[in-house]
């Protein structure tokens, strides 16, 4: 006869391996024989959970309340039910209780700390899963920390306890995960990938470990196989609002964004919650490139009068505020983004205030790079932070690696908040306003879109780089590429520029200098540069610069250097371009390809507008 403890044994095994009526019948025989044995009851309400069965679970609480009420195990499970079921009152009366019971139980605590997250209590979330760290090396609270520091844009120390985790744990589905995410979001996609994948053998039916997959396989190029694992998430979760948003963004890269919105749109339609299904379908004309289509779904919800969620909200002005950009739109924009502005400052809804005010709030502000903002984002609203504050001294909060480009562009203040000395993010400093919300600041402070070239240079270093190119024909012409398989390589971009006159300068200065191999005739600018001050005075010596979306073309733009942008046929919102012509850097034209990486059908076009007369020396 098998015992209690083989049978325990079997069904943890057979739940942690994803065989849920496995671990049901299981646990069920344990409770035949055992009926208050808590370990089974709270195996039983965990698969029940995991199969989605809410109900069951609620009614093996309700049948075991005898047992549940002194055991923190119990009423943590209890607390997760009531969370799903939508009673966050109870659910949070029933985790303090299994903290009161036991203030350093591992699932009290990080159901504890999520909910305190939810509601902005970041410090107080800090301190509780670090008092549990100082009492433990749980892999379950080290991955709590990191994933807190993720998701507030701390990424350099939630790697490093994400892997300490995960060190310790190196099988654990969720640890793994957890790097793989950081991973991604810091570009390091083929690192990424093997945690990614051991994440998804050790749970496969995982939606949030499939996705990561499928978006991480489509960011190295391998299209095919992310519309695969993507089909496979809306298979097994056919209502799944996010496995859709997934699968349109990578169809959207092959071309096949209109059938993805097709066999969305009757999902959409049925789905139970209205609201959410009407921001994923915004979401979704966005990435398929309908910016216009995005804004005419999402502004009723906006002006509609229902009452909103704030992070519903928060979620809907993210979504207009990029459509907004993507269409050129900008005068749509302010208004949005001023009450969070507000919010930032001190300041009330119903408050008014005059600009004088105004700077003043704004002269004891930091700006902070907030999490969503990447680097190249960052790049076009740092023309706003001197203006909006107190000049090249306004402290700049953000990740240590942008510490370089930020003082590239002149700020000197800057506060690294990702590094273990810092990441509490603790200043002296009274207000802080996320610099991709500076358009939500009135333009007669934060000055108009088309700012004077904001990329300062050394005469120095400017000097250094005249006398290099001096001998050179002109014009100097300056190019960039991509270094991954998925972008524009540096081989179809010459194909374009054979018999364009003057000197071709490489602007590389990373890998993808490789690439310089085998051709000769092209000035080897890169390896030559000490720093990105090397890259601004190069740049603004240049008579034209040409090349993909990227750091290059970005500080071309800052710099005020003419230049061509060739970018995807879905681009970022910086990219938007009238006649031909940037919006955000007026030097810059915009060359779009007709579809995902068809790069040699605008190459004619490349050569014939560098030829037909960009710089003055043609």
């Amino acid at each position: 006869m098998l015992l209690v403890d083989d049978r325990l044994k079997a069904a943890r095994d057979h739940a942690a391996a994803g065989r849920h009526d496995n671990a049901v019948l299981l646990f069920e025989s344990v409770l035949d024989v055992a009926p208050g044995n808590v370990e089974a009851l709270s195996g039983l309400v965990e698969a029940r959970l995991a199969g989605g069965d809410l109900e069951a679970a609620q009614a093996l609480l309700l049948k075991g309340a005898s047992l549940s009420g002194q055991d923190p195990g119990l009423l943590t499970l209890a607390a997760k039910v009531g969370l799903l079921s939508g009673d966050e009152t109870e659910a949070e009366r029933l985790v303090d209780h299994a903290l009161a019971l036991d203030p350093f139980h591992i699932q009290a605590v990080l159901l504890k700390s999520e909910r305190l997250a939810s509601q902005g209590r970041v410090f107080e979330v800090e301190d509780l899963l670090n008092k549990v760290r100082a009492r433990t090396q749980d892999p379950q609270i080290l991955a709590g920390i990191a994933n807190l520091y993720f998701k507030h844009g701390l990424f350099g120390p939630a790697l490093l306890l994400a892997q300490e985790a995960h060190d310790l744990s190196p099988l654990d589905a969720p640890a793994n995960a957890l790097v793989g995410r950081i991973l991604t979001a810091l570009g390091d996609h083929a690192k990424a990938t093997p945690f990614l994948e051991t994440a998804h053998l050790q749970d496969p039916s995982n939606l949030e470990h499939l996705i990561g997959l499928a978006d991480n396989s489509a960011a190295t190029g391998l299209l095919s196989e992310a519309r695969r694992i993507a089909n496979r998430a809306i298979a097994l979760y056919p209502t799944a609002m996010p496995a859709w948003l997934c699968q349109i963004s990578i169809r959207a890269k092959l071309g096949e964004a209109a059938d993805a919105l097709k066999e969305f749109a009757p999902v959409a339609k049925a789905a139970e919650n209205r609201v959410d299904a009407i921001l994923t379908l915004g979401a979704a004309y966005r990435l398929a490139g309908q910016p216009a289509k995005t804004m005419q779904l999402l502004e009723p919800l906006l002006n509609g009068g229902e009452p909103l969620e704030p992070a519903v909200r928060a979620r809907l002005v993210n979504l207009l505020h990029d459509a907004y950009l993507s269409a050129g739109e900008l005068e749509k924009v302010p208004p949005i983004l001023s009450e969070t502005v507000g919010t930032c400052l001190g300041i009330s809804v119903a408050e008014s205030i005059d600009h004088e005010t105004l700077r003043d709030r704004l002269d004891k502000t930091a700006m902070v790079i907030d999490p969503g903002l990447n680097t190249l984002e960052f790049m076009v609203m740092a023309r706003f932070i001197g203006k909006t504050a107190r000049g090249f001294d306004t402290p700049v909060v953000g990740p240590s690696g942008l510490a370089q480009l930020a003082g590239l562009l002149g700020y000197r203040n800057y506060l690294a908040n990702d590094t273990s000395e810092e990441h509490g993010a603790k200043t002296a400093f009274s207000h802080a306003v996320p610099v991709s919300r500076l358009l939500g600041v009135p333009a007669v402070i934060r000055g108009g879109l088309h700012s004077e070239p904001y990329l300062p240079a050394l005469e120095q270093d400017l000097h250094k780089w005249r006398r290099a190119l001096e001998e050179f024909p002109r014009p100097w012409i300056g190019i960039s590429w991509n270094e991954t398989p998925t972008g524009l390589a540096l081989d179809p971009l010459l194909k374009a520029l054979p018999t364009t006159p003057g000197t071709l300068v490489s602007t590389i200065w990373d890998q993808g200098r490789s690439q310089l191999q085998g051709h000769s005739g092209i000035i080897d600018a890169g390896k030559h540069f000490q720093n990105l001050d090397d890259l601004a005075a190069l740049l603004q010596v240049l008579d034209v610069v040409v090349g993909p979306d990227g750091l290059v073309l970005h500080a071309a733009g800052a710099a005020g250097t003419p230049g061509l942008a060739l970018v995807e046929h879905i681009a970022p919102w910086y990219w938007h371009a009238e006649d031909g012509k940037s919006i955000w850097y007026p030097s810059i034209d915009v060359i779009r390809a007709p579809r995902t990486e068809h790069w040699s059908l605008v190459m004619p076009m490349v050569a014939q507008q560098i030829k037909s007369g960009m710089t003055p020396h043609l």
